[in-house]
C-alpha cells in the first residue's frame, strides 16, 4: 500500500523544490525513485494474483469435494425430485461463481479498502483542509452501492436458476436424442429450449442495465469530486481557498485519482461479489438439504436364513405405494413379483436393496437389516441388475468392480465365466482392460445385460435382486440371459419383479401386486390353475396386452 502513495509525494517534491526553482539536480534520481515505487507496486500486485490465483483454486476443490460428500449421504427422495441439471448447475456455475469471491472478490476489496485507507491519510497530511470533503463522499457512495447492489443481487439469483433450467433441458434432450431424431421433435425442443434462454437473457440484461449505469456514475462522480478538490485547493480568489503550491496541487490531484481507482476497482468487483453471493445462496441451499438419517450398524449375518419383509409399508409425499407387505424366502428360494407399472414392485425392491427405509415394518436379509448395513457389507450380501445397467467411463474390469478393490481378478473372471462372457471379453482387444466407456461401445444389449450381473454377483451375494432383466429384448438374447441368470442364481435367493409374465424364472412362488398390495402369491402352476388374479393375468398377456 505504502508502494501506491509515494509517487504523489515524489511528484510534489519534483515541482516545488526543482521545476519551481529552476534546480535540475536530482531530478533523475527522484524520477528513478518514481518508477522503482510504480514498479514495485506492480509486482506486488503481481505477486498478490499468483496467490490468490491458487488459494481460490485450492477452496474451489474443497468446496466441491464437500458438495460431492455431501451429494452421496442425501436420501434417495432428493434425486427422484431434483432435476439432474439443477444438481450440475450447483456443482459448476455456482461454485465457480464463489471461487471468484475467494480468488479475487474478497482479497480485492480489503486491498482497495486498505488503499483508500491509506491515500486519504496522505491527502490530510498534504492538504488537511480536504479531508472533509473526502470524507463527506464515503456515505454518498454506500447510498449509490447499496441501490445498485439489491438490484443487482436479486437478478443474479434469477440468473442461477435460469441456468439451472437450461442444464436440465439440455441433460433431458441429450439423454433422449434418439427419440428427439427418431420423431423429428428438433422444433418443437427449440422453441422449448427458447422459454428458459429468453428468460436468461431478461436476467442478464437487467442485470447489464444497472452494471453498465454504476461506473458511468461512479465516474462522473469522480470527476466532479477532482474538479471541487482543485477548485478548493488552488488559489482561487475567494475565502474558500486553501491556496496550495503548484506541488500540492499535482499530488492532489494524483492521491484524488488513486482513491477513486480502487473505488472504481470495487465497483468492478461489485458484479463478483454479487455473482458469489448468488452462488452463495445456492450453495447453502444445497449444504441445508438433510441428509439420510441412515446409521451404519455393524450386524451378524446368518446365512442360512432367506428374504424376510414383514408387515412393510410406504408413501412418497403422503401417497401410500406399499400397503403391509409381507412374504418370506427361505435361503436359496427365488421369487418373482408380478405387476403393472405403478403397483409398487420397484418401489419394494428399492426397500429391500437398502435404499429406501420401509415407513412400517421390516426387511431382513440373513437375518440383517439391509437399510443400515455399511455399504461394503451390503454389496457382499445384495446384488443387484437393474432394467437399465449403467456402465461407466472404465475399463471392463472397473465396471465390474466398481472401485471395489476387494473383489479380486479371480472372482471377476469367476463372474464372467458364469455370466457366459467370457468369449466376448477374450476378443476385446485389450481384454478386461479394455475401456468401454458410458455408451459400452463394441458390447450389445443383450452383452451389457451380462456384463450387469456380472457386476451384481462379482461379490458373491447370498440375494439377487433382478429388475425386468430381459425387457425389451429378443427371444434368443433373452434366452441367453434367462441361462446366465439360472447358473448365477444357483445357490442364492433371488428376487426378481417383472410386467409379464413370461418373466418368470424357475420361480418357487409368484407374487401379483396391485395398487401396492400383495393380492395373490404362490406357485405358478397352481395359481394357473386358479380363477384369480394370475389366471386373469395370463389371459391378457395371451391376447397381446401390455402391462408396462
Amino acid at each position: 500500500m505504502s508502494l501506491q502513495l509515494i509517487p504523489a509525494f515524489i511528484i510534489r517534491q519534483i515541482i516545488d523544490q526543482n521545476f519551481s526553482k529552476g534546480i535540475a539536480a536530482g531530478v533523475w534520481m527522484l524520477a528513478l525513485w518514481y518508477l522503482a515505487a510504480s514498479a514495485g507496486a506492480n509486482i506486488v500486485e503481481f505477486v498478490k494474483v499468483i496467490i490468490t490465483t491458487v488459494l481460490g483454486q485450492k477452496i474451489l476443490n474443497r468446496i466441491r469435494m464437500l458438495m460431492s460428500d455431501r451429494l452421496s449421504e442425501l436420501p434417495m427422495k432428493y434425486f427422484t425430485n431434483t432435476p439432474v441439471g439443477e444438481v450440475m448447475s450447483r456443482f459448476t456455475t455456482d461454485v465457480d461463481a464463489i471461487n471468484t469471491l475467494f480468488s479475487s472478490g474478497i482479497i480485492e476489496v480489503i486491498t482497495d479498502l486498505f488503499k483508500i485507507g491509506g491515500l486519504l491519510v496522505s491527502l490530510y497530511i498534504i492538504a488537511p483542509g480536504l479531508i472533509w470533503l473526502e470524507i463527506a463522499i464515503v456515505p454518498v457512495i454506500f447510498f449509490m452501492s447499496n441501490f445498485f447492489r439489491k438490484r443487482i443481487f436479486r437478478f443474479q439469483k434469477l440468473v442461477r436458476a435460469c441456468i439451472a433450467d437450461i442444464y436440465t433441458f439440455i441433460q433431458e434432450w441429450l439423454h433422449g436424442i434418439r427419440t428427439v431424431k427418431a420423431y423429428a421433435l428438433r422444433t418443437k425442443g427449440e422453441k422449448k429450449f427458447l422459454l428458459p434462454l429468453n428468460n436468461h437473457l431478461a436476467a442478464i440484461s437487467s442485470i447489464s442495465f444497472y452494471d453498465s449505469w454504476f461506473p458511468c456514475v461512479m465516474q462522473t462522480f469522480r470527476a466532479l469530486v477532482i474538479a471541487s478538490s482543485l477548485w478548493y485547493a488552488s488559489k482561487n480568489g475567494t475565502v474558500f481557498s486553501l491556496a496550495l503550491s503548484a506541488g500540492s496541487l499535482a499530488a492532489i490531484a494524483d492521491l484524488v485519482g488513486r482513491i477513486f481507482a480502487p473505488i472504481e476497482a470495487l465497483a468492478q468487483q461489485f458484479q463478483t461479489i454479487q455473482e458469489a453471493m448468488a452462488g452463495i445462496a445456492r450453495v447453502s441451499e444445497f449444504a441445508a438439504e438433510p441428509l439420510e438419517d441412515r446409521q451404519h450398524i455393524d450386524q451378524p449375518m446368518d446365512e442360512s436364513r432367506g428374504l424376510e419383509i414383514t408387515g412393510v409399508s410406504f408413501a412418497y409425499q403422503q401417497k401410500n405405494v406399499l400397503t403391509n407387505i409381507n412374504m418370506k424366502l427361505e435361503q436359496g428360494q427365488k421369487s418373482v413379483f408380478i405387476g403393472r407399472s405403478g403397483a409398487g414392485k420397484t418401489t419394494l425392491m428399492n426397500i429391500v436393496a437398502g435404499l429406501y427405509r420401509p415407513a412400517e415394518g421390516t426387511v431382513r436379509i440373513c437375518g440383517v437389516d439391509p437399510y443400515t448395513l455399511p455399504s461394503q457389507k451390503r454389496r457382499r450380501l445384495i446384488g443387484i441388475v437393474p432394467q437399465m445397467p449403467q456402465i461407466f467411463d472404465g475399463t471392463v474390469r472397473e465396471n465390474i468392480t466398481l472401485g471395489d478393490d476387494s473383489i479380486t481378478q479371480a472372482e471377476i473372471e469367476a463372474a464372467i465365466e458364469t455370466v457366459g462372457l467370457a468369449g466376448t471379453i477374450a476378443r476385446l482387444h485389450d481384454g478386461y482392460d479394455t475401456v468401454i466407456g458410458e455408451a459400452a461401445a463394441g458390447l450389445s444389449g443383450g452383452e451389457v445385460q451380462l456384463l450387469s450381473l456380472a457386476r451384481a454377483i462379482a461379490a458373491n451375494p447370498r440375494v439377487l435382486l433382478l429388475d425386468e432383466p430381459t425387457s425389451g429384448m429378443d427371444s434368443q438374447t433373452e434366452q441367453r440371459v434367462f441361462a446366465a441368470i439360472r447358473m448365477a442364481g444357483e445357490g442364492r435367493t433371488i428376487f426378481s419383479i417383472s410386467h409379464r409374465l413370461s418373466g418368470i424364472i424357475d420361480a418357487d412362488c409368484v407374487y401379483l401386486m396391485v395398487n401396492g398390495r400383495i393380492v395373490e402369491s404362490g406357485k405358478s402352476d397352481e395359481l394357473a390353475q386358479k380363477d384369480g388374479w394370475y389366471t386373469m393375468y395370463q389371459k391378457i398377456e395371451n391376447a397381446g396386452w401390455n402391462f408396462a
